[in-house]
């Protein structure tokens, strides 16, 4: 049997919790810590986005800030969550390749899942695992999970939620639950379990602690011994702790303030989604900064930040930097987990090419635009058949806010929208739902043509494939306010059913109108 250290440490505020992470993966895979299974407390509650996260997209910062709550970045990838005082956080720590952590970093995941599924169960529940990451219990998620490799040593952890505080979930993080719908998903509660319902009874966290070191000790065959930190780590904790409190940890997926990320680019795969920025040099003509984000897990750890340095000085053109991709995931070993090595050149080389949007518009105005199953070179090369606008720009209290047609009062932005719709030939449409979207998105695909329509970055780059498996061709034009996801109401949006405003950028929804077609 394996033997290793139990630790629990109690309750520490999220840069503490990161730091030691770090300290006991290094030290582990140097060989200078033992291999750990330790239990996390988060005091307070803490707001983290994944590793390759923007911490502005994830989060709902002014919330978290006038709640008390930390926020912070993990070590691992995937999406962010709000790590609750009534949840209990698990990880396994040590060296690579040695067991339980040999045999490639997508069998490790299942392993080390199946083990805490199986802890799990001792309480009396029926959890099991499900790819990629998650611990279901009847098709309900109560744990998710993740790893991450750094300098020989691994860590795998997870996240068991125990009391519902779900409110308070959805206020903190930006949920679009469009990303749900991809899993087939009608509604959040649908999804999320908590132990307390399932139990029918309060959990004791003592307890969730017995049967996780029960499930990892069977299934893995190890050898649990309570200790504690050493002197040696304790150091190394404090000497590390200053990093993880400071803006360059927590903002560095940001990108550049004042400065247009108009050579942008979306992936949506099955194993998580991808965000490309380029920024070039003055001449235009050679990247000078790359950011690549999103929810997705990276092996090795630093292989997104070496492949943005690795992007640094190439030529912006498509070819050269699908190529560079290509050739560094090549020669590196390392994979961005459940994303291809040519889906992720091709979301870089697909940024690069926005380039040809500079020759009708200017920089601010082609960030503002998302392309549906179109190159950028062809975006505007025909003139538009329809206009898709959100039934949010209405006013709360119109009373054709809820039906696919407007009275034209002249009372808000769709009065200026349909008068250019009357003018150009378009055809205007009042985008009631989700549902109604791709029922459109249908129609126009059947009686071809383009549509030109708006919408937030939030719902585009969760249903880019949505739209795209449509069949339908457009551009879309960035709404210009504050959007349901910021708002935490994106449930209700995806219904038909925002209760705000929201304000569509209508000069530029013209000069695109009348720029398309005459590109």
């Amino acid at each position: 049997m394996a033997r290793f250290r139990l630790l629990d440490p109690g309750p520490l505020s999220a840069a503490e919790n990161m730091a030691l992470d770090e300290v006991l993966t290094r030290r582990a895979g140097a060989g200078l810590s033992p291999p750990t299974l330790r239990y996390l407390v988060f005091q307070p509650d803490a707001a983290l986005v994944g590793y390759h996260q923007q911490m502005e997209r994830e989060l709902r910062l002014d919330y978290c800030r006038e709640q008390g709550i930390d926020v912070g970045r993990r070590l691992t990838g995937g999406g962010a969550i709000l790590f609750q005082g009534s949840a209990l956080g698990w990880e396994l720590v040590a060296p690579w390749g040695q067991p339980p952590f040999n045999g490639g970093f997508n069998p490790v995941l299942e392993r080390i899942c199946r083990a805490a599924a199986l802890g799990l169960s001792h309480l009396g529940i029926e959890a099991e695992f499900r790819p990629r990451n998650d611990i279901e219990v009847r098709g309900r998620k109560i744990s998710g999970t993740g790893g991450m490799v750094l300098e020989g040593g691994a860590m795998f952890q997870g996240t068991v939620l125990v009391h519902n505080e779900i409110e308070r979930f959805l206020r903190a993080l930006r949920v679009p639950v469009e990303k749900l719908k991809r899993r087939e998903i009608e509604s959040l509660m649908e999804r999320v379990a908590f132990l307390e319902e399932l139990l029918e009874r309060p959990a004791d966290q003592a307890e969730v602690k017995r049967a996780l070191a029960d499930g990892f000790a069977q299934a893995l065959g190890l050898e649990l011994e309570p200790g504690g930190l050493s002197h040696q780590e304790r150091e190394e904790l404090a000497q590390r702790l200053p990093y993880f409190q400071s803006e360059a940890w927590l903002r560095q997926s940001s990108t550049p303030s004042g400065q247009p990320a108009w050579l942008c680019s979306y992936l949506q795969g099955e194993g998580g989604s991808l965000r490309v920025h380029l920024w070039l040099d003055r001449r235009g003509a050679r990247v000078q900064k790359a950011l690549i984000s999103g929810d997705f897990f990276s092996r090795p750890q630093r292989l997104v930040a070496d492949l943005e340095a690795a992007l640094m000085g190439a030529r912006a053109e498509p070819g050269e930097l699908r190529q560079v991709v290509e050739d560094f995931l090549g020669a590196s070993q390392g994979e961005l987990v459940g994303l291809s090595a040519g889906e992720v050149a091709q979301a870089v080389a697909s940024a690069g090419a926005r380039r040809t949007l500079a020759r009708s518009l200017d920089q601010e105005a082609a960030a503002e635009l998302f392309l549906v199953g179109l190159e950028p070179d062809q975006a505007l090369a025909e003139q538009a058949r329809w206009l898709l606008l959100p039934y949010c720009s209405k006013p709360p209290e119109c009373e054709y806010r809820e039906v696919p047609d407007c009275g034209q009062c002249g009372e808000c932005q769709f009065a200026g929208m349909y008068a250019l719709c009357q003018e150009l030939g378009l055809k205007p449409v009042s985008v009631q739902s989700f549902e109604h979207l791709m029922e459109n998105l249908a129609i126009i695909r059947r009686e071809g043509g383009r549509f030109l329509g708006s919408c937030c970055e939030a719902f585009y780059s969760k249903h880019q494939r949505e739209m795209e498996d449509s069949g339908a061709v457009g551009v879309l034009v960035n709404l210009d306010s504050t959007t349901c996801y910021d708002l935490g109401k994106g449930m209700a949006a995806y219904a038909g059913h925002f209760d705000n405003q929201t304000e569509m950028n209508t000069a530029l929804i013209e000069r695109v109108a009348r720029t398309m077609g005459h590109a």
